[in-house]
């Protein structure tokens, strides 16, 4: 065990001389990564839990994975040797949390022939509970590609050892975080010298440490974060609906309160804020990141609590040396400033998240359950370890004041399925027709804004705080929005409440569109690609049902009520579900060509509803717009019911071809 005097180096030494990497694989070689790649194979007596990870993806795309797990011995971990514990936490937590994950419909019980022995590996590693962390989901779940020429690691050169679906949205997104913490091994040594440096009272030793992190720290930003890409084509696309319904929900807590291998885990970030001295956490994400710290492996633990007793920052503020505080600036703003490597994975998060929200993911690994929480806390949690900015940082007034004004109504009919598509950022309206396909963020996280003012979503992410992102907004900017003059009372109150409903539906309609693409999409490496598979199929059927209890009920009672000041009418929400077509087809070892097109069917219906009550209320507000009163909302407002009414009756319908 560290004592409180062991210096950085002697909690190095002591872990590069252990015999396994069970209390955290530590080196000035190799920084956080294991110096020789994981394990790959358990003991032949352990060999059952190797097959079925092994089986994985082809598991989850025939939705078998449970049935499979029901086969396996009881086995024992505890007869296993200390060095293939790091691998038995690898696929014992994956296992039990693919388990869980793999059909989310269906709550299932972790079997005793799984949960037994993850209990016994977590606590021989000295966890305070079963917890699938970063260690092993992505620090110890690694292997050389075979046809790979040697060099450090990096997304190009390696595999998932024991990947759950197996595509490329799982492959590089563990993958590079795992080349982001190889291209930082050299804080690890930095460390070291900081320590010397400032035992030796050597300013300038210290300053160039500083610097030297710095440069890794811009190394990590520019070419290991943007590997992780949003942007069809490129060659690390991570799409953001199969992230957000694939890989994302795999190593969400199974618990309340549980740990698990969030972005805020790596130990990268955590040496980082012991460098800077950082001591604010006092934030639910700030809590959420001491807590996962108090779980790290013991030598990485050990090994942040004497960097932050080093004391840079503290030194640096007694030196009053020009080139360290230079240094130590330079540092923080790579770190955690304006365009910075906490600021561009912030964004990076935010963007797949927000895509994720709107698909159905409603929980992260952290526990946050609103995107809107999460990105005030990465904001909080990044101001923590920043300086204070600058004066004079407030946005420069646009030259021009002639731009064409536009209403709400007209730029809600410049939704996604326009001509020309347009955002509203503040009173500034942007032609994003072109640019959604050159988006950073990829289109998926642009594409459900069309038609509405988005200026929540752009401050939710900081882009009012980037002066390139603002002067983008220029660039595409095509006029003004301005509500019209109208009279005050009922009036106001029905367009307020017209126009809120309508950028509503008209989100809804754009996000439809990218979440039942997930039916073409290749959700696992188990089927080739292009062919339908029940993992696939459960997936598009969600996007469907959610529609349903999310979009259309809410618009035919509580958007009717609002709207008309009346109850809602009943309407009989019923039909046989399509999950029943797809259970009967998996019971009778079918095809899915049947519970197919009824889905295609059925998604047909949920587009042409949304649509129209979409046209409706535009129509509505426009109409306000033009007449200044509230005449004829009354007959809109019975439309959407009959448009309610009907759409309900359809879906109710039973399946034509459905067996008897």
């Amino acid at each position: 065990m560290a004592s409180w005097y062991e210096t950085p180096a002697e909690i190095v030494r002591r872990a590069a001389s252990a015999p396994h990497d069970n209390a955290g694989p530590l080196s000035v070689e190799h920084g956080f990564l294991p110096a020789r790649p994981p394990r790959t194979r358990l003991p032949a007596s352990h060999r059952p839990w190797d097959d079925v990870v092994a089986e994985l993806p082809a598991l989850h795309a025939r939705l078998a994975l449970r049935d499979r797990i029901e086969t396996l011995p009881p086995l024992s971990a505890a007869t296993l040797p200390d060095d293939a514990l790091t691998r038995a936490a690898t696929v014992l937590g994956i296992l039990v949390h693919a388990h869980h994950r793999v059909e989310p419909r269906r709550a299932a019980t972790t079997p005793a022939s799984l949960l037994r022995p993850w209990r016994e590996v977590c606590a021989r590693l000295g966890r305070a509970a079963p917890h699938l962390s970063y260690a092993d989901l992505v620090v110890m779940n690694w292997r050389h590609a075979a046809d790979a020429a040697p060099g450090p690691v990096r997304v190009e050169n390696t595999r998932l050892l024991t990947p759950t679906v197996g595509v490329p949205e799982e492959e590089v997104f563990y993958l590079a975080q795992l080349e982001m913490l190889a291209r930082g091994t050299p804080l690890v040594a930095a460390s070291l010298r900081a320590r010397d440096a400032i035992a030796g009272d050597d300013a300038p030793a210290l300053a160039d440490c500083l610097e030297a992190m710095a440069e890794t720290v811009h190394d990590v930003t520019v070419h290991g974060l943007p590997k992780i890409s949003p942007r069809p084509g490129s060659r690390f696309h991570v799409d953001p609906v199969v992230w957000a319904k694939t890989v994302a929900p795999l190593a969400v807590p199974l618990t309340s309160g549980g740990l698990g291998p969030s972005g805020a885990a790596s130990p990268m970030f955590h040496l980082l804020d012991a460098v800077i001295g950082r001591t604010d956490y006092a934030s639910p994400l700030g809590e959420e990141t001491l807590r996962l710290r108090r779980a790290f492996p013991p030598h990485w633990r050990e090994f942040v609590a004497a960097v932050f007793r080093v004391g840079v920052r503290a030194y640096t503020s007694a030196a009053r040396h020009p080139a360290l505080t230079r240094g130590l600036a330079a540092l923080r703003a790579g770190y955690a400033g304006d365009g910075g490597l906490l600021q561009r994975h912030h964004l990076k998060v935010i963007g797949y998240i927000d895509t994720a929200t709107r698909v159905g993911r409603d929980v992260t690994i952290a526990g946050f359950h609103r995107t809107g929480r999460i990105s005030r806390e990465l904001t909080t949690t990044r101001a923590t370890r920043r300086e204070p900015p600058a004066e004079g940082s407030a946005r420069p007034p646009d030259p021009r004041d002639d731009w064409p004004v536009h209403t709400p109504g007209e730029l809600l009919a410049r939704h996604r399925g326009a001509d020309r598509q347009w955002i509203a950022i503040g009173v500034e309206i942007a032609d994003v027709t072109g640019f959604l396909r050159r988006h950073p963020g990829g289109p998926t996280s642009l594409a459900a804004y069309p038609g509405t003012d988005a200026t929540t979503v752009y401050e939710r992410t900081g882009h009012h705080l980037n002066d390139g992102v603002r002067a983008q907004v220029r660039r595409l900017r095509v006029g003004t929005l301005a509500a019209p003059p109208l009279p005050g009372g009922p009036v106001s109150l029905a367009y307020d409440a017209w126009v809120s409903w309508a950028t509503q539906v008209t989100i809804w309609a754009n996000a439809l569109h990218g979440d039942v693409a997930i039916r073409w999409a290749r959700t696992s490496a188990g089927a080739p690609a292009g062919e339908l598979t029940p993992y696939t199929m459960q997936f598009a059927i969600e996007a469907h049902e959610r529609f349903l209890r999310r979009v259309a009920q809410p618009i035919a009672t509580t958007m009717v009520e609002e709207l008309t000041g009346r109850p809602a009418p009943e309407i009989p929400w019923t039909g046989e579900g399509l999950y029943g077509l797809l259970d009967d087809a998996l019971d009778r070892g079918a095809g899915l060509d049947l519970v197919d097109r009824v889905w295609q069917s059925a998604v047909a219906l949920d587009t042409s509803f949304v649509h129209s009550v979409r046209e409706t209320l535009g129509t509505g507000v426009r109409l306000i717009e033009t007449r200044r009163s509230t005449a004829g909302l009354g007959e809109l407002a019975d439309r959407v019911v009959a448009e309610a009414r009907a759409y309900a009756s359809e879906a109710a319908r039973p399946h034509p071809s459905s067996p008897g």
